[in-house]
């Protein structure tokens, strides 16, 4: 590592250290949600498991509550619930082929060497797709500087990173990068985000992400002994533009024992599929499906754990205006970690990981609950930012049931989970959450037909302005609000055109971080 860039990644951390000592007391901040100390975090980034931590890494740009000049933050745990802040991992080398961003990626271990897989982007153009432009004449972006932009495909190569230390320095690998240009014979949209696994054959594979002009998105297959050279196979799956766009960030491919799950995130809300996968190709079963019904969950990333369980976690965006983020000077989270397998009848089965229990303090309600139209239940009064509310329904003879949630004495601000039992439709509403200006407070929904016996089954995570909900093993969905109340504390359960009786816990949920409280 030569003292310039060690340089960098000192200013790095020193930049963060001095943004986080401005955050306390933020009233929108979660506490047991992944995020950075302070300023930026996007795509979750190569997670594994080595020498008794959990690591996770994350797009990052330490300087700025926004957008920028993009490397990987870094954190890690011993138990997937107590976590610490750790150096910031790689940053761009100016002028190199990363100068404008080491972007999403994978970590693996290889031959007991933790080895880093990211994107670089040489450089950026900004220019609207809209412009008739050659070029040649296209202005360039400074490294450094970001806003909307489009990159030219000769700008993303794959470049490698190694540590020889568990994972707390890198050092990018002099044959950088190691996938210079893309394939022969292909046009493509976008080259980037390489996930990795190993085979029978004991060799490693990988996708990037992409799209064929014409054709729509696709994942691209490639495969290596060492890590650093590589052959590309083929399309693994080519999808229809129509359900999955005509380019695709950050492909998952998870083996899940009788079938295998292909997720892409398709500039828009991230879908997949199941199907087989065979001779180094792809046959899903049916059309793409959603991945999270709500509406700031994008670029999931995943590992398979040491205990044979697929762990996913996702990027949880904002949804305020950037003028109020970059101000908070903090922007964005990761899910939590959630558990993906099959159902039963070989659907896709999310949940929440097991150890997120640990988190729950003293329960503050656990009791069941009758319920009658225009008589809502208080749930002994319990309140608070930071909860973890269960609920599930053990009769209901009504149209509906909902939970109100940061609810203000008054009953004027709130948000509230609602499940239609006549049309199978579960509802997020928010549009009484907050009365802060350019909020986005549409309401999120999601079909959820339950089968003759099958009780409805609700967990809510509410962690300040994160709201993360699991329904019935099956659904998950991801949101923000943003009540601008203090006192918007309370709950309240309610059902309508009819009666019910539910089951209802309540716990507070503890901070995760071990480093800053």
């Amino acid at each position: 590592m030569s003292d310039n860039y060690a340089q960098i990644l000192a200013g790095a951390d020193r930049a963060v250290a001095e943004a986080a000592v401005k955050l306390t007391g933020d009233p929108q901040r979660p506490s047991y949600h992944l995020m950075t100390a302070a300023n930026w975090i996007n795509d979750p980034n190569g997670p594994v498991y080595h020498n008794g931590y959990w690591h996770i890494f994350f797009q990052h740009n330490p300087y700025l509550a926004d957008f920028g000049p993009m490397g990987w933050g870094h954190v890690r745990s011993p138990d997937l619930v107590n976590w610490e802040h750790c150096p910031i991992a790689i940053m761009p080398t100016p002028g190199g082929y990363d100068g404008a961003g080491c972007w999403s990626g994978s970590v693996v271990i290889h031959e007991g060497v933790p080895h880093m897989l990211y994107s670089g982007v040489a450089d950026m153009t900004l220019w609207s797709i809209d412009d008739d432009i050659p070029p040649s004449e296209r202005q360039r972006i400074p490294q450094g500087y970001y806003h909307e932009f489009l990159l030219e495909i000769d700008q993303e190569t794959q470049c490698v990173a190694t540590s020889s230390d568990n994972l707390m320095t890198w050092d990018k690998h002099p044959a950088n990068p190691v996938i210079p240009a893309i394939p022969e014979g292909l046009d493509l949209i976008g080259f980037r985000d390489p996930f990795l696994w190993k085979e029978a054959d004991g060799r490693w594979y990988m996708l990037l992400g992409s799209g064929i002009k014409g054709r729509g998105g696709v994942a691209l297959l490639y495969r290596s002994r060492d890590l650093v050279e590589w052959e590309y196979l083929n399309p693994l799956y080519i999808g229809d533009p129509s359900e999955s766009g005509i380019n695709w960030e950050c492909p998952n491919f998870l083996d899940l024992g009788a079938k295998h799950m292909l997720v892409v995130s398709p500039h828009g809300r991230p879908v997949y599929w199941l199907g087989e996968y065979a001779d180094h190709k792809f046959v899903p079963d049916a059309a793409a499906a959603r991945l999270d019904w709500g509406d700031v969950f994008y670029a999931p990333n995943s590992l398979l754990d040491p205990k044979g369980r697929w762990l996913m976690w996702g990027w949880v965006r904002e949804a305020r205006p950037r003028d109020q983020y970059a101000a908070a000077g903090w922007a964005s989270c990761l899910t939590l970690p959630r558990e993906i397998s099959l159902a039963g009848d070989g659907s896709m089965r999310v949940q929440p990981a097991e150890e997120m229990k640990q988190l729950r303090g003293e329960a503050l309600f656990d009791d069941a609950v009758n319920l009658s139209t225009g008589n809502p239940h208080s749930l002994g009064g319990a309140q608070g930012d930071r909860l973890e509310i269960s609920c599930r329904a053990l009769s209901t003879d009504c149209e509906a049931l909902g939970i109100q949630f940061r609810r203000s004495p008054d009953g004027e601000q709130y948000a509230e989970l609602v499940y239609d039992f006549r049309n199978g439709v579960l509802r997020l509403l928010r549009d009484k959450s907050t009365d802060t200006a350019e909020v986005s407070v549409d309401a999120c929904e999601c079909p959820l037909e339950l089968p003759a016996g099958e009780a409805l089954d609700v967990t809510l995570y509410l962690d300040k302005s994160v709201v993360e909900v699991y329904t019935n093993g099956r659904v998950a969905m991801t949101s923000r609000i943003y009540p601008a109340r203090s006192d918007a504390q309370g709950l309240s359960l309610y059902c309508v055109g009819g009666a019910a009786r539910a089951q209802v816990s309540i716990w507070p949920m503890s901070s995760i971080w071990s480093d800053t409280g």
